[in-house]
């Protein structure tokens, strides 16, 4: 039986796939679990260093103590057209999130000014009451 290159490619990511919560990158530090947003490979999960960040930051300091350990969780996408719709999802996810924020943003001010304003009703009751007063 031959095997496609998806099959052959799938079978050695079983072989490999650990999603263990015990797995330790080359600096025994527990290897951070991440999703991929790149274009190559978008939405597939994957463990790695969780110092390589840091070692990117400082290539130049750390570069003979860089940790390069990775590996994918899941198999790869099959085609180019399932990563360009992977990719356009997570654009208008981002775009989704962003529009969300803004829009928290924008309460948080309305709020404040409502807040604001019920403080300034407050000092006119207050100043009208003290010129009745008089």
């Amino acid at each position: 039986m031959v095997l496609s290159a998806n099959e052959s490619l799938y079978r050695v990511w079983a072989s490999r796939n650990r999603w263990s919560e015990d797995l330790r990158c080359d600096c025994d530090e527990p290897a951070t679990f991440s999703i991929s947003r790149t274009d190559e490979n978008p939405g597939r999960s994957f463990r790695g260093c969780p110092n390589f960040k840091i070692v990117i930051n400082f290539l130049l300091q750390l570069k003979s103590n860089k940790c390069d350990f990775f590996m994918w969780l899941d198999p790869p996408l099959p085609n180019q057209r399932y990563k360009e719709t992977m990719w356009k999802l997570y654009v208008e996810l981002d775009q989704e999130k962003a529009s969300k924020e803004m829009h928290m943003q924008m309460l948080k001010v309305l709020k404040l000014m409502l807040v604001m304003m019920v403080v300034m009703l407050g000092m006119l009751l207050v100043l009208l009451v003290v010129v009745k007063k008089d």
